[in-house]
């Protein structure tokens, strides 16, 4: 069965960060002022310590220079690697589009609202409402998701959005909570990097992920572990500073943080919470805040 690719591509003008495209405007700037403080790292050893992810291994002196001279040896070896973690992820979307007739439905409809609608929307949040305006009126139990949490010692504050579309039977849950589906639009360019080791190899691994993801939250996170480690290994290999944004911990909690409670406001229809499979508080297309509940982070091991 081949891999549900979504759409191919999604160009976005004007602030896609804003109240639904992902990250917090403050969040980003000091995160960007602090890294760009730090500089490039010129050895492995203090790039090592700074990315404090010594399972991933140490960049080697050769790969150290931030000039990024790389042997074509190297750049082989990345490529392979790269062209690896690229199977893999497409063997996860496989496995995880078998045998699920409602994925199978999801991602068309998914996909067919987001293409007649990406052009009439500038944004990534605007998209992302129409998106779910359009799933509604076609039956789906979906709703904008927000993850947001805050800063400890080595992870970053900040805060994501995403679709949570919950699996209905004939109009009801299939389970007392649903089995619960992410979709992510522009998922792809969660994971894009400057200067990437071996340019084209790594748009192998960018060529894997589909721009928009519809999965299992247990078959994302292994999609996320296994694109976020190739990003940071890019990075490294180039003698760079991983930045706080690109950290396991950081990129697991946009899909897998706790969550923050939301008021409905538009459909008037309640919508029993969903707090399976990531224990993330989903709310349907509302732009009123309610009570916060106490912030604080769950670390999910990648």
């Amino acid at each position: 069965m081949s891999k549900w690719k979504g759409l191919s591509a999604f160009h976005f003008s004007g602030n896609c960060g804003g109240s639904g495209g992902g990250h917090t405007y403050t969040s980003l700037s000091s995160l960007l002022h602090s890294f760009l403080e730090q500089g490039c790292s010129s050895s492995s050893s203090t790039t090592n310590a700074n990315l404090g992810n010594s399972d991933e291994g140490a960049a080697s002196p050769a790969r150290a220079s931030c000039e990024g001279v790389r042997p074509d040896a190297v750049a082989m070896e990345d490529k392979a690697i790269i062209k690896k973690s690229a199977e893999r992820i497409t063997i996860l979307l496989d496995q995880g589009m078998a045998d699920d007739s409602f994925l199978v439905r999801l991602a068309s409809d998914v996909a067919k609202a987001a293409a007649d609608m990406a052009s009439l929307r500038s944004t990534r949040s605007e998209l992302q409402r129409a998106v779910v305006f359009r799933l509604r009126e076609e039956g789906y139990d979906a709703a904008i998701c927000q993850t947001s949490w805050r800063a400890t010692q080595d992870v970053s504050t900040g805060n994501y959005e995403y679709i949570d579309v919950v699996s209905m039977v004939h109009g009801k849950a299939t389970t007392t909570s649903g089995e619960r589906y992410i979709v992510d639009l522009g998922f792809t360019t969660e994971f894009a990097v400057a200067r990437p080791t071996a340019a084209y190899a790594y748009a192998l691994l960018l060529e894997a992920l589909p721009s928009v993801l519809v999965a299992r939250p247990n078959v994302m996170r292994q999609v996320v572990k296994v694109a976020g480690k190739e990003a940071r290994r890019s990075l490294k290999d180039q003698g760079l500073t991983v930045p706080p944004w690109r950290k396991k911990r950081f990129m697991a909690a946009k899909w897998f943080s706790p969550h923050r409670q939301m008021a409905e406001t538009v459909t008037g229809r309640h919508r029993a919470p969903v707090v399976a499979s990531g224990d993330a508080m989903c709310r349907t297309v509302g732009f009123v805040l309610g009570p916060p509940v106490q912030p604080w982070l769950r670390y999910y091991a990648l």
